[in-house]
């Protein structure tokens, strides 16, 4: 009896011992997968918080060298108009009552004349914008020279000579205009050939002509002129010459003192 229960308890044993062995070897398993995925989130993890700690600090390198990009492109670009606009001799079209109101916007009684002076040009005359031309000695003739070479107008055939300056003697060589001989400079003496040589100062002076009606008849154009300072008044709007000899093509200046001209435009 006690041989034969010796087996059976073994078997019993073994029986009972084998789903304990199972049990730890699944719990075994699933630990070591519960450890790998651990350690594999870990990772993905710190790869991800890397990749945005990259993506954030690119992205704010990115920007501040965008920032200074577009600063030092701003400030180039402001200097080169800068130095390109004190080179310009007509700068380009702006808007007449833009450009009335930044230049004259003040309440003295001149300032509001001006505007008045303004607004009639746009509404009346229908001006609305306005070249400005670089100010000095010069600015009169560089306003009508440069209408008439951007209006195709052409030059008196007078300056179409090369040699210009000997106008006096070709006058009367050529043409017999004896009077020349006889031409007065009022208290100073030249007579005979030395007329010549004064012709020839006063011939190269016109050239670099600035009153208004040795211009026009120079350059056989009308030169109307608006004299904004002279508003609600007769010498608003002048024309010089007044009659011209010809229907000679017409230019328009306007003028705040009389002395810097700009340049309309219709």
């Amino acid at each position: 009896m006690a041989a034969t229960r010796s087996p059976t308890r073994a078997r019993e044993r073994e029986r009972s011992g084998a789903p304990a062995a199972g049990s730890d070897q699944v719990h075994s398993w699933m630990l070591a997968t519960s450890q790998a995925l651990d350690t594999v989130w870990r990772m993905a993890k710190g790869f991800v918080m890397l990749a945005v700690s990259f993506l954030v600090a690119a992205i704010c390198y990115f920007r501040r060298l965008h920032l200074y990009s577009g600063h030092k492109l701003k400030w180039w670009i402001g200097y080169l108009q800068r130095k390109f606009k004190r080179n310009l001799s007509v700068e380009a079209e702006v808007d007449l009552l833009s450009y009335c109101a930044r230049e004259w916007k003040g309440e003295t009684p001149r300032n509001k004349l001006m505007r008045k002076a303004y607004e009639e040009l746009f509404w009346r005359h229908h001006i609305k914008c306005v070249r400005q031309v670089r100010r000095d000695n010069y600015d009169a003739l560089r306003s009508v020279l440069f209408q008439i070479f951007s209006q195709g107008i052409s030059f008196p055939s007078w300056m179409k000579e090369k040699d210009i300056v000997k106008l006096p003697e070709k006058l009367l060589f050529s043409q017999g205009c004896n009077w020349i001989q006889q031409y007065s400079f009022g208290p100073e003496k030249y007579t005979g050939s030395n007329v010549f040589g004064k012709l020839r100062k006063y011939v190269e002076l016109l050239k670099t002509q600035i009153d208004m009606f040795i211009l026009g008849y120079s350059l056989e154009v009308k030169i109307k002129v608006f004299r904004l300072f002279k508003f609600n008044s007769r010498d608003f709007e002048v024309c010089y010459p007044e009659e011209p000899l010809r229907d000679w093509p017409e230019i328009s200046l306007l003028t705040e003192n009389d002395r810097h001209y700009h340049i309309p435009v219709f």
